[in-house]
């Protein structure tokens, strides 16, 4: 029953993470509320990080046996994983505004291809991918892996939403953009 209850409130925080991303519930805050944007992205922040903090600790309260010992290399393994996951997001966000990102400042409407863009268009999501299998490698139990299959899923459906958007905001720029560089992993890591 636990996990029935981590699967359905994953399910519950993406598909209210993706609704408040939505052009529809945007528009209607910026709107119908006469909200800045701005102040929109910082509430969206603010209720995503709970919520997530939320799903990890409820993830870390379900008793569970470990798959496999991780310690010794595995246990270096994972944390080097999520350091690498935590320094591709960091790069990413030097090609953000992050400001505007976060929701301090008015979102930046420009399409750029600079740094880490020039490589992968979705660093961020990449990033996070290598985060989240560290965290399973860490505690590697069934609980983690509920919850790294269902970041996984919901990562596949963010990410195609997410490509949507970009090409109804910028069109055939980023029709372009989208053949000339790999969405995740990128082609020649060393060049």
């Amino acid at each position: 029953m636990p996990y029935l209850i981590l699967i359905l409130a994953w399910t519950v925080y993406f598909a209210i993470h993706s609704l408040m991303a939505s052009a529809f519930v945007k528009d209607y805050f910026s709107k119908k509320l006469k909200a800045k944007f701005h102040f929109y992205r910082l509430v969206y922040n603010i209720l995503s990080i709970i919520g997530l903090l939320g799903l990890l600790f409820l993830n870390g309260s379900i008793p569970a046996i470990s798959f496999f010992q991780s310690n010794g290399v595995v246990r270096y393994f994972s944390l080097m994983l999520a350091a690498i996951g935590v320094f591709v997001i960091k790069d990413a966000f030097r090609q953000y505004k992050l400001g505007s990102f976060l929701g301090f400042k008015q979102e930046d409407e420009s399409f750029s291809t600079n740094g880490i863009l020039n490589k992968i268009r979705h660093p961020i999501y990449s990033g996070t991918i290598l985060i989240v299998l560290g965290f399973f490698l860490f505690s590697p139990n069934l609980p983690t892996l509920i919850s790294v299959l269902c970041i996984f899923v919901y990562l596949a459906i963010g990410i195609n939403l997410e490509e949507k958007k970009l090409v109804q905001k910028f069109g055939d720029t980023y029709l372009e953009y989208k053949k000339k560089v790999p969405m995740l992993v990128p082609r020649n890591i060393f060049k």
